[in-house]
């Protein structure tokens, strides 16, 4: 009996590579969750800046912390009870997480397109459709019995055949993420709008309002189409390489890139170094800060809505900044126009 031919080159770099890739998706993945946990706790126990929007990232956040940590412990369970179990928890956060970015994408186009002030109002339909609706798909899943450990996605516990995977997860995902591309595009359409009708010294702060327009972008879930294109073309030679490698540098990184545009500002890290400095004084913030930052979310009395691309809208008596760059109110733009 002849013994088994021995690799070749390209057989072993294919290997080696896809080891590459699958644990560096394994690490972005446990930043993301550590990101999405920090965004949690600080808008947790600084409720001052905790803003309507900023809410509704918190419940997106949370779909990013469990569905991602049970997704990376997946195809370590091989017990089937357990896997299905896993499935099935993966399968509805996933899902979770696409209808809080597009109910989140959807508020940002009622507030700062259609400038809605009573978005507060839709908050209980919010939580219908980013809770309920993966109950829907779970249950059908279920009900045909196919969580349990699957060849489809390196061996985890996911479903099992293609055509579910397809209807209650692709599908539906692809759908919300095309939806939440097109309400994008109508709000930095508005920003940018309101950009060319601003004074130079304005004009010139682009780059501002480019971050903001960055943070919206991750915060819709648009990090997904790399994702869902390599899953399309995923037989096409060269470009499936080059989805693939921006599909694991960036898709699961949405939980950091929140952390990023939401609490890498001055606000929020004043507010970290008052609370540290109970304990640690060198930690107190210097006198004179700045209450606002350059990225995130700032919340006054007396106003409406302020997106941080400026435009007002009154939201309860609030202004808020939402995403990540703008010093200035986006309400001092509009008024000008």
């Amino acid at each position: 009996m002849l013994p088994p031919a021995a690799p070749s080159q390209d057989e072993e770099a294919t290997r080696i590579f896809f080891d590459v890739i699958y644990h560096l998706t394994e690490v972005l993945f446990f930043i993301s969750v550590i990101g999405a946990a920090i965004t949690i706790i600080t808008f947790t126990i600084f409720p001052r800046i905790r803003t309507y929007p900023i809410k509704l990232i918190i419940y997106l956040c949370i779909t990013i912390v469990v569905g991602h940590t049970v997704f990376s412990l997946a195809p370590y369970v091989t017990q089937s009870p357990v896997c299905v179990v896993f499935g099935a928890v993966v399968h509805y956060f996933l899902l979770s997480n696409f209808l809080w970015c597009g109910c989140i994408a959807f508020n940002f186009y009622q507030m700062i397109v259609k400038r809605n002030a009573g978005t507060r109002k839709l908050e209980k339909y919010y939580h219908l459709v980013g809770w309920g609706v993966p109950c829907i798909a779970v249950l059908v899943v279920a009900a045909n019995s196919q969580y349990g450990l699957t060849r489809l996605v390196n061996g985890a516990c996911y479903i099992r055949q293609s055509i579910f995977i397809f209807t209650t997860f692709f599908l539906p995902g692809f759908i919300l993420v095309c939806i939440n591309s097109v309400l994008f595009f109508f709000v930095a359409s508005e920003i940018h709008g309101t950009l060319s009708k601003a004074p130079e010294a304005e004009q010139r702060e682009s780059s501002k309002e480019f971050r903001v327009l960055m943070s919206i972008f991750v915060t819709v879930g648009l990090s997904w189409f790399f994702a869902f294109l390599y899953a399309i073309l995923a037989t096409v030679d060269v470009i499936n390489i080059i989805l693939l490698v921006l599909m694991t540098l960036i898709t699961p990184l949405q939980g950091f890139f929140i952390f990023v545009a939401y609490c890498l500002n001055k606000k929020v890290r004043r507010k970290w170094q008052t609370l540290l400095a109970r304990c640690l004084p060198f930690c107190a913030p210097e006198s004179g800060t700045s209450k606002t930052g350059a990225t995130g979310t700032t919340s006054t009395r007396g106003g409406g809505y302020t997106s941080s691309t400026g435009r007002s809208h009154g939201t309860g008596g609030h202004s808020s900044t939402t995403g990540g760059g703008g010093d200035r109110s986006y309400s001092s733009m509009s008024s000008r126009r």
